[in-house]
């Protein structure tokens, strides 16, 4: 078996938390790394991403691990979400009238979030993106 190089560390500036599409894990890593510029960060992958926040059968369990280890442990001082476009946790795209609709509702879901995060730590600076599919290419746009 090969060996692979390890850094023993438990810092890391912030927390991304996404769906575990994986359609979009490897974009979702290179916008983080080399568009936000976090080397290290935490990662919360579940179906949906951020809409296990607004999930009241997840929502104990995702603030828990964050508030236990992303910040307790690792400090982190940022947590981002992300929602993208053709998502199964919401019933991908089909489940829409057209793309505003599909978008609006996830946006809605992110803005959800964020507000239960920013309750519990009000310390945490929270963005939010919305990754839109551009024929072969991701892109990343900021939610306010």
């Amino acid at each position: 078996m090969q060996q692979y190089p390890f850094r023993n560390f438990h810092h890391v500036p912030a927390v991304a938390i996404y769906c575990l599409d994986p359609r979009f894990r490897k974009q979702h890593e290179r916008f983080i790394t080399e568009e936000l510029g976090f080397g290290e960060f935490d990662q919360y992958v579940f179906p949906g991403g951020p809409r296990a926040l607004v999930d009241k059968t997840t929502r104990d369990f995702f603030l828990a691990a964050i508030e236990k280890v992303s910040i307790g442990l690792h400090q982190a001082k940022e947590i981002i979400l992300f929602a993208h476009r053709d998502c199964g946790a919401y019933g991908g795209s089909a489940k829409f009238n057209n793309p505003a609709e599909e978008k609006a509702t996830q946006v809605e879901d992110l803005k959800i979030a964020r507000g239960v995060l920013a309750e519990r730590f009000p310390e945490i600076t929270i963005t939010m993106f919305y990754a839109e599919i551009t024929g072969d290419k991701v892109e990343f746009y900021p939610v306010k």
